[in-house]
């Protein structure tokens, strides 16, 4: 069984389209969604039982709620605590972050399978932040880590990622402190969306002032996505930008 943890709240538009793209998901084999939503009014009633064959859907709501303060390690926590609390290891075969304001194409989790070969963790560099609020996107060009959001791991990384909680940016030290990784590129499984309205986001390319490529008709964004690129034409916010983008 392969479990999806997915932080989220106060973000409705974010998550519904991350519904929509996990329930377009090929994998066929059981899937648990750990789904810790920590805002008020909840957003994530939209998934439930039958939300999709052989997918388990748990919803958690941490305490406090939300109140501007970055949850993102307490909820990621949350959702771990589950799994080892009601999880043996041998019935965990992978643990997916999958963050709710991102875009993952259909093969996505299937193909991480297929890719996952003896190590404990690994995902998809050179990641591509593309900012629906001004069509502007860029490749991270990271060869060493991979984003969190592309970030899959076995039972055997928890007590490494359980270090990593007090760190701002966990994916960066998840990836230098396990030994056993396999980084690759896979031509661009998923895409980390930026700019969408709602609580903010905390890491680059939810900015304006971030050196992007310029995609006005979202052409680009057609190329990277097909025609899921119309889910996003509604969030373009025509506002002068400063010029500091190529």
């Amino acid at each position: 069984m392969i479990f999806l943890i997915t932080p989220t709240g106060a973000r409705k538009d974010q998550f519904a389209l991350c519904a929509k793209w996990m329930q377009r998901q090929t994998y066929s084999e059981e899937v648990t969604w750990v789904i810790v939503d920590d805002a008020y009014p909840f957003t994530i009633d939209n998934v439930g039982e039958g939300f999709k064959d052989n997918w388990t859907i748990v919803r958690i709501h941490p305490t406090p709620l939300w109140a501007g303060q970055n949850t993102q390690a307490r909820n990621i926590k949350a959702g771990i605590d589950f799994i080892k609390e009601n999880y043996k290891k041998e019935q965990v075969s992978a643990i997916f972050i999958i963050e709710d304001d991102d875009f993952y194409k259909p093969h996505y989790l299937q193909r991480m399978m297929d890719l996952k070969g003896t190590a404990d963790l690994w995902g998809e560099t050179n990641t591509i932040y593309y900012n629906v609020a001004c069509r502007r996107f860029a490749d991270n060009n990271n060869k060493h880590h991979v984003s969190l959001f592309q970030t899959a791991f076995t039972y055997d990384v928890i007590p490494v990622l359980e270090i990593c909680y007090s760190n701002k940016f966990i994916d960066a030290a998840l990836w230098a402190n396990v030994q056993n990784k396999f980084l690759f590129h896979d031509g661009t499984l998923a895409i980390g969306m930026k700019g969408m309205p709602g609580r903010g986001g905390i890491g680059a390319g939810h900015s304006k002032a971030m050196s992007f490529i310029a995609d006005l008709n979202l052409g680009s964004l057609n190329l990277m996505i097909g025609e899921d690129y119309k889910e996003y034409e509604r969030f373009y916010n025509d506002q002068p930008l400063r010029p500091l983008f190529r």
